[in-house]
């Protein structure tokens, strides 16, 4: 039976899950199925029954590993905001860039004043500062508050609560330095995971204590046990950018030089036996007895995805060798995935396994059909054109995944590649493996090979920063929309294809031609005034799109944060997501945190007409200043009073600045009304009492059907008085949730429930989108993947 439709199934039930939701009678109907099929499979169209089957089985498969534990003694049903005493034993342990520490905790007891409860189930712990003396396999105990990781629920953001759910964990914990944790000493347990976790963790300690510079010896340890949680920022930038980020990722490279090194070393021996080559020819028994040796090394470098890949089709192929059996490579790709699939239904949204198994398909379709003319080639011109085509095939596999994943091409590594390859997988890495076989034996000896190791990374590293300055080869970041990244899957399916018949042509050529549509003509002009508060935590960012194409971001968010960057991790994606590739305008309110550092991104990295402000560039924050200047942004400073900007029968756009909080503080906000006929809307920025009575007796009569609550709900903002001076038909609030402010503050509330008013909250919603109509707005939020 041919597995790849029934993967495509499979996956294909997985893939809408998100956007569906769950089904109660998802099982039912896959019985249904399936009792069908067993009625029909002699018929010719039976296959698409049991398609179905598998179809259904991916969607529940989902919505179950997603599910949150009920069981009332897993560690996830005491999240709330109660501090507790934990204990538990580290899973594994990696560092973060900068400082601070993450640790997978499988948890044994929780106790609170004094009563104590036995529990199971893991949690993420985040360490901010410090490096604990503990490692994996220890037992720790700890006080802190357990959360639910949440989405903030923006379009194009990474699903942080699916990554995790993936590794069994659905709580996290932070902690402020090492001092908090308590170390009990070595678990009893010693599990073949705990072990390993132990000597990656000494492993990681000599290469530490034998590489001289500090700042390659989080690289060293990447590509030598898969711990990439100290590689500064600046370096994985320099990594992506350069196209070679995949060399340090542990994957099939490094099992393959191990295989490779075990059964050239075993086969000597082998060979020296009579008895043996009698027996079998060392080809169909050895690759079997390197499995246990493959899989060690899987679990002391992390057991990550594309390891596992490696590991599966390492597996099958020793199995199929044992039985004689000839099986294609893209067979076993698919019986892996498949594997895989069935294990861990969530690993098809990670990065790391979209990834893997498309450079490998890339390369086992493309590279025989692209090789044919160089059979005629010497050796070595003929091995460095096999490495770029190897190279060009897994970069256009992987390209469209890297933009949807990532929002970068790397043209860089069609060239860097010809060097990095054979600089790290026939030099770092097998000075690195060396390292670790020394390790446990002749520690100063293994710190020597590794010092050597990150000496080849070094110079990999400089010759990466060469590539990437040359013209056209820097890393390229962008933001496809959904219509375009259907485009280019387009485009890459019909390059895959093969065959020469007419109906696989014609199939080749309307995929082709489609995917190019959708790359090339526009995406079709709003018809309507939109504004969209996209929920960015603590903060504020709010999108208005106008009838005419314009869009114009209003402040940025920004949480109080060194690791997360409002503007890359959720604004950016959204402006993508949402089909804006330039700003009209980019309005900052004020000039605080939480409304400025988000912006600081998107100024760098969209084309953006014009800064609004009401302050002079020569007040605002030096890095908001520093990215006007660099990227040469037209700034247009508005005086106090009202300033309309387009205004029409049917349109209009307009700003407020007060004659208040000219200092920079909360009454100083600017004020933004947009309007379309008679829906009107308000936009208030972080506007307090003085601020307030300023607009209200200040802004002309003009319908104002949707009011965005000043300061996220503050009491302080008196907006009561905007309630009874507009009368709003909607109000809506950009907050964080369980934020330390008590925003929006009860009596706000209490206010707009006795005038009847619904409150939309960021917090609760999500990202919310309004749309006028006649004189109200039609709300949206963002549910599954939709506005809806």
């Amino acid at each position: 039976m041919a597995l790849l439709p029934y993967l495509f199934s499979y996956a294909a039930g997985l893939g809408a899950a998100p956007f569906l939701g769950p089904w109660p009678a998802l099982i039912p109907a896959a019985l249904i199925l399936a009792g069908g099929w067993l009625s029909l499979r002699r018929c010719n169209w039976s296959r698409i029954l049991l398609w179905g089957v598998f179809f259904l089985c991916g969607w529940a498969q989902y919505h179950q590993h997603l599910a949150f534990p009920k069981d009332n003694r897993h560690i996830g049903a005491f999240a709330g905001s109660t501090p507790l005493i934990i204990e538990g034993t580290v899973r594994e342990s990696s560092s973060r860039p900068g400082a601070g520490a993450v640790f997978d905790i499988e948890t044994r007891t929780v106790s609170n004043d004094g009563i104590a409860a036995a529990v199971h189930g893991r949690i993420r712990l985040y360490l901010r500062e410090g490096t604990p003396g503990v490692a994996s396999g220890d037992r720790i105990r700890f006080r802190t508050r357990l959360r639910r990781p949440r989405l903030f629920g923006t379009p194009g953001e990474f699903d942080f609560p699916r990554f995790l759910a993936n590794r069994k964990i659905f709580v996290t914990a932070s902690l402020e330095n090492a001092s908090e944790i308590v170390s009990l000493g070595r678990a009893t347990s010693n599990g073949p995971q705990t072990l390993a976790s132990r000597l990656r963790g000494s492993i990681g300690r000599t290469i530490d204590a034998g590489v001289a510079d500090a700042a390659l010896a989080p690289l060293v340890k990447a590509l030598v046990i898969g711990d990439k949680g100290g590689v500064a920022v600046d370096q994985r930038q320099l990594l992506a950018e350069g196209g070679v980020s995949h060399l340090f990722a542990i994957s099939g490279l490094h099992l393959g030089l191990i295989a490779f090194f075990l059964y050239s070393a075993l086969r000597i021996g082998y060979c020296r036996s009579t008895t043996l080559l009698l027996l079998a020819p060392p080809g169909r028994f050895l690759p079997a007895l390197l499995i246990p040796l493959l899989y060690g090394y899987l679990l002391l470098t992390g057991n990550a995805l594309p390891t596992r890949r490696a590991f599966l089709i390492a597996l099958a192929v020793a199995a199929l060798l044992l039985w004689r059996r000839n099986t294609p490579p893209l067979k076993l790709l698919t019986s892996a995935a498949f594997f895989l699939l069935l294990l861990e239904p969530l690993a098809l949204f990670e990065p790391a396994f979209q990834l893997s198994f498309a450079g490998v398909l890339g390369i086992l379709v493309l590279v025989p059909r692209w090789s044919r003319p160089l059979i005629g080639l010497p050796k070595g011109p003929r091995w460095i054109a096999g490495v770029f085509l190897s190279t060009l095939a897994a970069t256009l596999t992987t390209a469209p995944l890297v933009l949807l994943h990532f929002h970068l091409l790397a043209p860089a590594g069609l060239v860097a590649n010809l060097a990095a390859i054979p600089l790290i997988g026939f030099g770092a890495v097998p000075l690195g493996l060396g390292g670790i076989l020394l390790a446990p034996w002749w520690p100063s000896g293994a710190g020597a090979l590794f010092h050597v190791c990150a000496l080849v990374i070094d110079g990999v590293l400089n010759l990466l920063r060469y590539i990437v300055d040359l013209p056209l080869l820097g890393g390229w970041h962008l933001y496809p929309s959904p219509t375009e990244m259907t485009g280019l899957f387009a485009l890459l399916l019909a390059v895959l294809l093969r065959g020469s018949s007419r109906r696989q042509f014609l199939l080749r050529t309307t995929l082709a031609a489609a995917g190019g549509l959708a790359l090339i003509l526009p995406s079709p002009l709003p018809a309507h005034l939109g504004i969209t508060a996209l929920s960015v935590g603590q903060g504020e960012s709010l999108l208005v799109t106008c009838a005419g194409g314009e869009a114009y971001l209003i402040d940025g968010g920004g949480l109080y944060s060194e690791t997360f960057d409002i503007g890359e991790r959720l604004i950016a994606p959204a402006l993508g997501h949402l089909g804006i590739r330039s700003l009209t305008g980019v309005i900052l309110t004020h000039d605080h945190p939480d409304h400025r550092q988000g912006l600081l991104y998107i100024l760098e990295h969209f084309t953006v007409a014009t800064f609004w402000s009401a302050a002079p560039v020569h007040q605002l924050h030096e890095s908001l200043q520093k990215i006007l200047a660099e990227r040469a942004i037209p700034v247009v400073l508005l005086p106090p009073g009202w300033f309309p900007v387009t205004e029409n029968r049917r349109h209009e756009l307009a700003f407020f600045a007060p004659q208040a909080g000219r200092d920079g503080g909360n009454d100083g906000s600017l004020v933004v009304y947009v309007r379309q006929d008679s829906a009107g809307a308000l936009l208030t920025g972080d506007l307090e009492e003085e601020g307030v009575r300023e607009l209200v007796g200040a802004m002309p009569e003009r319908p104002v059907s949707l009011l965005k609550l000043p300061h996220h709900g503050s009491r302080r903002s008196q907006p009561e008085l905007l309630l009874d001076r507009f009368r709003p038909k909607q109000v809506f609030a950009s907050l964080g949730a369980g934020n330390p402010y008590g925003f929006p503050h009860p009596e706000v509330i209490s206010s707009l429930h006795d005038r009847g008013l619904h409150l939309f909250r960021t917090d609760l919603d999500g990202t919310l989108r309004f749309i006028p109509r006649e004189e109200d707005w039609r709300t949206k939020q963002w549910r599954s993947g939709l506005f809806r």
